[in-house]
């Protein structure tokens, strides 16, 4: 999901498993698990669960899969509180830097709460709406034709021209780039430089790979690098992707999509009860002036 999607990550509640039992010595009644008190202040489970929602992803998930590095998670969770409890006695929340950046937090995460109640239903993507436009862009999903080469290097044209005749009388490819090629990525495997989609191709062996078939061998190409016989080990076609193979990044396509245009209609409703005014020369000159690098 794109990092705009994430801005409802902050909302998410992580639910843990292993809740015990309803009552007990680390439970109070009506309320979840205590995990851990600082002076008066009981950590709870749902303190945690919270505290959580807001890591990125990829974390939050690698937390929840180690019992280890989730036990010590509460651990440092508590310790924070220690310092939180210390910061608040010497008032530190009073500073008026904290103090800005807690209103700027405030108002970012009610926008944001604002955005994913407003725009969610607007946004939800289906099958039928990623089979809908896989079926209309079915040029969009085409494959290229990727080809497998091998090539021997060689410092002169008439060195790539006597390794041309010497293939032509019969020998192998792969042992004369062993003994001849001057490129030493390649020479040991038989010259063999991989498998890439045609537009990947070096550019110099493009045209005459076109016109080539499957174990053909080309005419000397010249390179910044010297001369080339350039092998056509293998073709695989290319063509139409099969939707399944798409489907998770047409999804994140066409959710961005429905945002962006969920956003603008909802912009526009809104600024018919709200007036705004750009000041553009102000607006223009911050601009230049907060710019780093200047041009």
């Amino acid at each position: 999901m794109s990092s705009r999607y994430r801005l409802t990550a902050m909302l998410v509640t992580v639910v843990l498993t292993a809740c015990g039992p309803a009552a007990g010595p680390q439970q109070e009644a009506g309320q979840g698990p205590v995990l851990a008190r600082v002076d008066d202040q009981a950590i709870r489970a749902e303190d945690i669960q919270a505290s959580l929602a807001l890591l990125p992803e990829p974390a939050r998930i690698g937390m929840l899969n180690n019992k280890e590095t989730l036990r010590r998670y509460v651990e440092e969770y508590a310790h924070k509180e220690i310092i939180y409890r210390e910061a608040l006695k010497q008032g530190v929340d009073k500073d008026p830097e904290v103090r800005r950046q807690l209103a700027a937090a405030e108002r970012s995460i009610v926008t944001q709460r604002m955005l994913e109640k407003t725009l969610a239903d607007k946004t939800r993507v289906t099958d039928d709406d990623m089979k809908k436009y896989f079926e209309a862009h079915k040029d969009e999903f085409t494959a290229e034709d990727r080809w497998t080469l091998a090539h021997i290097q060689f410092d002169s044209l008439k060195a790539a021209q006597d390794a041309a005749a010497r293939l032509a009388r019969g020998e192998d490819f792969a042992k004369l780039a062993q003994a001849l090629s001057t490129d030493p990525m390649s020479k040991d495997k038989g010259g063999l430089l991989g498998t890439v989609e045609r537009s990947k191709a070096p550019p110099e062996f493009i045209q005459a790979l076109a016109a080539m078939k499957k174990g053909e061998v080309s005419a000397p190409i010249k390179t910044q690098h010297g001369y080339h016989l350039v092998k056509l080990v293998d073709i695989q076609p290319g063509g139409l992707v099969a939707f399944e193979g798409v489907r998770e990044p047409l999804r994140q396509f066409l959710t961005q999509e429905k945002y962006r245009q969920a956003l603008d209609e909802y912009l526009t409703t809104l600024k018919k009860n709200h007036k705004v005014e750009l000041q553009t020369a102000e607006i223009n000159r911050f601009a230049e002036t907060h710019t780093l690098v200047k041009k």
